[in-house]
């Protein structure tokens, strides 16, 4: 009997090893800013999208639960995004979240006035995505730089008639 519970055991140690390793093997998922499109623009601030993609690496899906980033521009903090809703990203592919960012002139100078008025922006974005992989949830941090197209998006009507 006490030949048996050894064995079960041992069998159960190899196994949590094994999980351990695959576990190891996660390979972190690319984030990357790929545009940012105005959204609103006032006297005190506005509105901005930031389309950020993630690409996973992995042979399985990932689910994410919840990002969080800053968002500077020329070396001015223009503002904090934190995203919670779930999203997926199958295995080898790749999904585009639109992160809402809100600012204030205030805070930002002339960095993002001069950059607003480019065709493309300068910027880093720092922070972290959370996933739940096979092996539980995992927080990866990521850092990003250099420039991203900028676009405009035009007045939307207050309702739409469906």
């Amino acid at each position: 009997m006490r030949l048996r519970g050894a064995a079960g055991l041992l069998g159960l140690g190899a196994a949590l090893a094994g999980c351990a390793a695959v576990g190891n093997a996660l390979r972190n998922p690319e984030v990357e800013l790929e545009q940012v499109v105005v959204r609103d623009v006032g006297v005190r601030g506005g509105s901005l999208d930031l389309l950020v993609g993630v690409e996973n690496p992995n042979a399985f899906d990932l689910r994410g639960t919840e990002v969080e980033l800053g968002f500077d521009v020329e070396g001015s903090h223009v503002g904090d995004v934190r995203y919670a809703d779930d999203f997926s990203v199958n295995s080898g592919g790749r999904t585009t979240l639109t992160l809402p960012l809100r600012f204030e002139w205030a805070g930002v100078g002339s960095a993002l006035r001069t950059a607003l008025s480019q065709g493309d922006i300068p910027y880093e974005m720092k922070g972290q995505i959370r996933l739940q992989t096979p092996w539980g949830a995992q927080s990866v941090p990521f850092t990003r730089e250099g420039r991203v197209p900028l676009s405009r998006v035009g007045a939307l009507p207050a309702s739409t008639g469906r």
